[in-house]
């Protein structure tokens, strides 16, 4: 939370500045829109490393996200004709996890990780300034802007395959108390409003954000009667492109 605090306040006091000049010439103040995103994480794998004494992760291996879609709703304060403030907030989407490389490779072959491993809800409420082109009078208005994302990984699901997964060679083990960082990342993005009439209006945008986190993990298991535990940490990159496309409405 305290990094959403530090994300919101710049914006919030960037708003409150602007407060008493809002409002378009055609006397407009909000503009909200409902659309599709889909979501193209661009990251690769940044491979695994111990946190323990016990060293058997691999610079080779890491996680992947696969591509995601979700609805989206964009609500933006105008300024005035050209400048506006937004809040981007969407339905959390579900992000299935592709791992790569073999973990524990120095204990009897290792553990597979070219499958799914897992999933993970994603909750990214984005703050935005966005500049628009134009008039109000124009029919198509190109934008750019940027922004903050503050993401918050929540519901991770391990995969059921990959849970009770034998490691070879007599030892067994299973990965567990997997937990995802938060983060906040810069986001950049450009778009183009049509004006259908003075109130309703067509928007596409894409968006580049530039994310990454990190995860923490545990695999547990037995050599004979030896017990193993190892305790791991591996950087995610997601860096997404972003595309939207959405029907708007203007107050």
């Amino acid at each position: 939370m305290k990094k959403l605090t530090k994300a919101l306040i710049p914006a919030a006091l960037f708003a409150v500045s602007f407060a008493t000049h809002a409002e378009t010439s055609e006397g407009k103040v909000l503009a909200v829109s409902a659309g599709w995103a889909h979501i193209m994480p661009q990251g690769t794998k940044q491979g695994v490393t111990s946190t323990g004494a016990v060293n058997g992760f691999d610079s080779t291996a890491g996680f992947e996200l696969e591509n995601s879609d979700t609805a989206e709703f964009k609500f933006d304060y105008l300024v005035n004709d050209n400048v506006s403030l937004g809040l981007i907030v969407g339905v959390p989407p579900t992000f299935d996890i592709k791992g790569k490389g073999v973990l524990l490779k120095d204990f009897g072959g290792g553990l597979n990780l070219n499958r799914k491993v897992g999933e993970v809800k994603v909750y990214s409420p984005v703050i935005t300034g966005k500049y628009t082109f134009g008039t109000v009078e124009s029919k198509f208005r190109p934008y750019v802007g940027a922004g903050f994302m503050y993401a918050h990984f929540s519901n991770f699901k391990l995969d059921s395959a990959i849970a009770n997964d034998a490691i070879l060679q007599g030892i067994h083990g299973t990965i567990h108390n997997v937990k995802i960082d938060d983060a906040v990342a810069p986001v950049a993005f450009i778009g183009a409003d049509y004006n259908i009439n003075k109130n309703w209006f067509a928007t596409a945008s894409v968006s580049y954000v530039h994310l990454s986190t990190h995860a923490n993990l545990q695999v547990s298991g037995k050599y004979g009667p030896v017990p193993i535990e190892v305790h791991g940490s591996s950087k995610i990159e997601i860096n997404p492109i972003v595309t939207y496309l959405g029907v708007g409405y203007r107050f």
